[in-house]
């Protein structure tokens, strides 16, 4: 069953396809139920566990059907983006609406503290080439520990990573204006930017950007930003640099936190598994979120891993449904459910 493995190393890579993925909810469970029924399903009554439900609920709907059919989905939401195209077409230009999403617990709203320090951080750390050809990084002093301020939950900079020391292992200032701080620019730093082909401009600060990965800064006083005791605080909070450094935070979340807790859902049922169980089948996606856009109410969905199995087998023995398999055997269905 290593599909369901929790493996840190193998969180960076990302296994989950929106680009042509999308599809409309009402077509996405209608060939679910023909998918069902082509599997010897007697009746599928779907239980979508949306938002990211608790998976040991999923588990225990699972576990506590004997002899009945059981057919659940664990769904996580996250916002559209216009980038990914569409399953039946989406429309070109989509109008964003000022979108407020606190009411309803999701990945992004617990990541957002997090981005925007970052996105603040990339914008307001300066590189600069002086015309005698000296590198420098420049600093917002919030940015920077400073002994004995407490200025609550921000974004740190490992000064130790981004600055040179001098000879005697000291990193000192080379200059101050205002609330930023000029320090000599690590040597190890400018050779990775120069592997990265980045674009010195002499006699120019340019903000460090996409530059300032993950490890260059860490987070502190976490609890001050978002509810210790939130779902997502065991899933995401191991990978927040990986997060706010993702071309997609949002998405990357989602998935992170999908596939915790779909691994969890299964090694939980698999655990509790009965011999009398019926036909049962766990599928995890994405609710795709289209509030953000005027005029836009539909719901659509992108399937990415299922867990099939059937009376009498045993259970987690090739059991699991990638996404480009799952995908294709949903597609081949009727999108039309039989009367």
């Amino acid at each position: 069953m290593k599909i369901f493995l929790s493996d840190p190393e193998r969180a960076d890579r990302s296994s989950l396809k929106v680009k042509g993925r999308l599809m409309p909810y009402e077509d996405f469970t209608a060939r679910l139920k023909n998918f069902c029924l082509s599997l010897g399903f007697r009746e599928v009554n779907i239980r979508h566990l949306a938002s990211c439900g608790d998976p040991e609920n999923a588990s225990d709907i699972l576990a506590n059907n004997p002899k009945d059919d059981a057919v659940v989905i664990l769904s996580c939401r996250v916002s559209y983006n216009p980038n990914w195209g569409g399953y039946c077409g989406l429309p070109q230009l989509l109008v964003r609406e000022k979108y407020d999403d606190r009411g309803e617990q999701c990945p992004s709203s617990f990541i957002a503290p997090f981005v925007r320090q970052y996105l603040f951080a990339k914008e307001h750390i300066y590189l600069t080439k002086t015309e005698e050809g000296r590198c420098l990084i420049t600093i917002p002093e919030n940015l920077l520990k400073i002994h004995g301020a407490t200025r609550g939950s921000r974004l740190l900079v490992a000064l130790d990573k981004v600055a040179e020391a001098d000879e005697d292992g000291r990193i000192v200032p080379v200059a101050t204006n205002g609330g930023t701080i000029s320090f000599a620019l690590a040597n190890s730093l400018r050779q990775s930017l120069d592997a990265r082909n980045f674009t010195w401009m002499p006699g120019r600060s340019i903000p460090i950007d996409r530059y300032l990965s993950r490890e260059l800064f860490s987070f502190c006083e976490i609890d001050q930003a978002v509810d210790r005791n939130s779902r997502f605080w065991p899933t995401l909070l191991p990978h927040l640099g990986q997060i706010v450094t993702h071309r997609t935070p949002n998405l990357r979340a989602a998935e992170l936190h999908l596939r915790h807790e779909f691994a969890r859902a299964m090694a939980t049922f698999i655990a509790d598994h009965r011999p009398s169980l019926g036909n049962v089948l766990c599928l995890a996606g994405l609710d795709i979120d289209m509030a953000a856009f005027a005029g836009h109410e539909e719901h659509y969905f992108v399937p990415w891993k299922a867990y099939l199995e059937r009376p009498g087998e045993e259970p987690g023995v090739e059991h699991a449904l990638d996404q480009d398999d799952l995908f294709v055997r949903l597609m081949q269905q009727d999108k039309q459910c039989p009367a």
